[in-house]
């Protein structure tokens, strides 16, 4: 008899909804029944469209100081106590539970700490006797995270480090699994690199850089480009603006302006595993789902325009390993870019510290794990 597996996320912010994404799609292709829920879609609708609009726009992008307050209060056990009523409070609505029980899962994946809150709730009360399996989607632990490990039968990492903090919180050893987190299957395909550079016409006398630009609808990223298309330094950029029109315009915009012939502008992109594959530099925010794209690669990073949070804690991971450089403003970005293309030890070093990582296939490796 064929598992039935159930993949709750929230989508406060695309990386939890991109995760549940890349485990359905595979399943799928593995002929496993798979259903895919967003918790928010159960709420309230006017609730939704105000909490995703405060956490997204307000909290983490015009505001990201708030952000990072609520991030740190909340991260102790005492703090944190109340985040599981406020989540039952919030997400577990009666067509919620009817949905999970009419599917009847034998595994429920998720992706964000509010949907294993739930399903440990349901687990608890007998509406589902399904597995619990959780993805820590950062790079360090936050409290929230802790809060479903009774139920939880593993709990998926993205290192040793994370592993040992879920340790000192009293979470068993054989429930932590390092297999980091579940990026596209394209990106474990191993690849022609030269038949690809012939494709998007990528030359080997040149640096190539691929610019994650995109993210909540914000032109926070347009000074950096401006930056380095006023520098003058030898490389191909691919500028990715993914579904940011307003960016895309003023990008294209800028690089007309200054007739410069290196930098493509490009919006939403569905090779990015191509585009990174002949790269020898991703410039991006440390977003979790991003940087493990980049890593699953070993492809170095120059990080900006990081926000409070997760995202700090995810650069300092990066930075502290040396698989990143951190930027803090356009003008340090100028300067740090500089330095990497008259220096060639700065990408060599990042990459020989790439290569020392382990970094398994973590979508099939989750699957041999829920299906065995």
């Amino acid at each position: 008899m064929k598992k039935k597996v159930l993949i709750l996320y929230a989508t406060y912010g695309n990386g939890h909804k991109v995760v549940a994404d890349n485990i359905y799609n595979y399943l799928s292709s593995k002929k496993v029944e798979a259903k895919k829920i967003d918790i928010l879609d159960y709420i309230f609708p006017p609730t939704k469209i105000l909490s995703k609009t405060f956490f997204e726009k307000t909290m983490f992008s015009k505001i990201p100081i708030i952000w990072h307050c609520v991030y740190k209060f909340y991260n102790n056990k005492v703090c944190s106590l109340g985040s599981r009523q406020f989540c039952y409070q919030l997400f577990d609505k009666k067509k919620l539970r009817r949905q999970i029980k009419d599917f009847n899962p034998d595994i429920i994946i998720s992706s964000h700490f509010f949907a294993s809150m739930l399903a440990s709730r349901y687990i608890k009360s007998g509406l589902t006797k399904a597995k619990l399996y959780t993805i820590i989607t950062d790079f360090k632990i936050h409290e929230f995270w802790t809060k479903s490990f009774k139920e939880e039968n593993a709990i998926i990492v993205s290192s040793k480090q994370m592993q040992k903090e879920l340790i000192e919180k009293g979470i068993p050893k054989n429930k932590i699994k390092i297999y980091g987190i579940p990026v596209a299957w394209q990106f474990y395909e191993k690849k022609d690199i030269n038949s690809l550079k012939k494709k998007y016409n990528i030359s080997n006398n040149k640096i190539t850089i691929l610019f994650f630009g995109g993210g909540n609808n914000s032109l926070s990223s347009l000074p950096f480009l401006k930056k380095l298309i006023a520098s003058n330094l030898n490389y191909q950029v691919f500028f990715i603006t993914g579904n940011n029109k307003r960016l895309k315009i003023q990008a294209e915009k800028a690089v007309l302006e200054a007739q410069n012939q290196n930098i493509q502008v490009l919006g939403f992109c569905d090779s990015v595993d191509e585009y990174m594959s002949c790269s020898d530099l991703v410039i991006t925010k440390p977003g979790g789902l991003t940087v493990s794209e980049c890593l699953a690669l070993k492809k170095p990073m120059l990080l900006i325009n990081y926000s409070a949070g997760q995202e700090k804690d995810n650069y300092k991971y990066l930075v502290e390993n040396n698989y990143a450089i951190k930027t803090s403003n356009p003008h340090k970005f100028e300067k740090v870019l500089k330095e990497i293309f008259t220096n060639p030890h700065i990408l060599k070093s990042m990459q020989r510290s790439l290569k020392l990582k382990e970094h398994q296939n973590s979508l099939a490796s989750l699957i041999k794990l829920i299906l065995k």
